[in-house]
Order: C-alpha cells, then structure tokens, then sequence
C-alpha cells in the first residue's frame, strides 16, 4: 500500500501552482512552457492546474499580475525578485503575440512595464541572470 500525502489546505495547490508558474514562464516564456511542467514542478497533478484557472493563459497572466506586484512592493528575497524580473522579461517579449499580446501589454503598461527606467532596471536584472545562465531557485510563493 503506498503512503498518502496531507491533505492540502484551501487555496494551497493554486499558491504552488502560481509558484511553478512564476519560475517555469520566467526560464522558458509562454510559449517555451507547458501545464505539465509547470504542474510538475509545483508537485500536484496536472487537472489541478485547470481546476485553479480556465488554462494556461489565465495561469499565465496570474503569475504576470503576481511578478508586478512582487517587483513594486517594498524589496523581498533576492531569488523572489529575480524570478519576477525574468517573468516580466519574458513577458516583454511575448507582448506582440497575436493571441495574448493586447492583455500583456495591458498588464504591462499598468504596471509601468512598457517603458521608461523602471523597465529597463528589470530588463537588465533579467538579462544580466539569462547570461550568466543562472537557474532560478523556488522563491516565495504567490498568491
């Protein structure tokens, strides 16, 4: 007979699954990503990532909202606020995406990601990790 985890408390799959989100879409964007992986990584099974959002894009944009709060709140874990930066970054690059690139740049420009030097501070802290090729650590969980 295999051992059974704990039960999870309400809302503890969706903060875990915001988690893998923030890192998965941060290393690998939008598109570079999927729902398996990013289930994979935050340890639950994959039907809970639709049973927390409509899909991937909802996911997605969950975990952009969480990036730009974490990276305008007062300063956090240094590993939390890089994997934020590279989730914007990837954001970024994808805001000119048919499907999805009019509700990033909403989120972008909201957050003051669009442009002027607090965007380009977040674009070279992502940058400056992408080239040192440095993996982001679990940071602090969403949610």
């Amino acid at each position: 007979m295999t051992e059974r985890r704990a039960r999870r408390k309400p809302g503890e799959n969706r903060a875990l699954l915001l988690q893998a989100g923030l890192n998965e879409f941060g290393l690998y964007g939008y598109h570079g990503t999927s729902t398996a992986r990013i289930a994979a990584r935050a340890g639950v099974p994959q039907p809970h990532v639709y049973a927390n959002f409509s899909g991937k894009p909802e996911l997605f944009f969950a975990c952009l909202d969480g990036a730009c709060e974490l990276l305008s709140s007062a300063p956090s874990d240094t590993d939390s606020r890089e994997a934020a930066a590279l989730l914007v970054y990837q954001a970024i690059a994808t805001a000119n995406d048919p499907d999805h690139g009019p509700k990033i740049r909403e989120q972008l420009d909201a957050a003051g990601y669009l442009e002027g030097e607090y965007r380009d501070r977040v674009l070279l802290s992502a940058a400056a990790q992408l080239t040192r090729g440095a993996l982001v650590a679990p940071a602090r969980v969403l949610g």
